[in-house]
């Protein structure tokens, strides 16, 4: 599969794994335009259509990182202990990583957050800090970094 194609399918098992997109029976907090509750009887699909537009917020972060054979275990240690300390932060919604079993010494991060402050939150953080300033001896490269939103302009300064 080439980069392009894995990198849309990363997106999408993302998105799917949304836990605003899953299809409860009812959103008592969520009125349809008419006023009515939506609900599961109206279809999952339109539950998800609707909060997909009402959730427009949430910021994601895509990181690949290259890491030195020699590294690798030090790096795993390092980065499950940033993951644990991260999905502590009231603002992260997810913050999952995965080795590439395609690449060696090439790791995933995928991170989902409540919105700009959490990202932020997230950014400001010692331990992250701490684990970046690490990241410079053991990279063999540098690492790529997307950030997504489901609003246009939403990676932005919070207006």
């Amino acid at each position: 599969m080439n980069r392009t194609r894995m990198f849309l399918w990363q997106l999408a098992c993302m998105t799917l794994s949304i836990p605003a997109f899953s299809c409860p029976s009812t959103y008592p907090d969520k009125q349809a335009p008419e006023g009515r509750k939506i609900t599961a009887s109206n279809g999952c699909f339109a539950n998800k259509l609707y909060m997909m537009n009402t959730t427009t917020t949430e910021k994601f972060v895509i990181a690949k990182l290259y890491i030195r054979p020699a590294s690798t275990e030090e790096f795993r240690r390092a980065l499950e202990t940033l993951a644990i300390l991260t999905r502590k932060e009231a603002g992260c919604i997810e913050y999952t990583w995965y080795p590439e079993p395609a690449e060696e010494g090439t790791f995933t991060l995928i991170e989902h957050y409540r919105d700009q402050a959490g990202l932020k939150y997230h950014f400001a953080q010692p331990y992250l800090a701490e684990f970046v300033k690490k990241m410079e001896g053991w990279k063999s490269k540098d690492l790529k970094v997307y950030f997504l939103s489901s609003e246009p302009d939403a990676l932005k300064e919070d207006k």
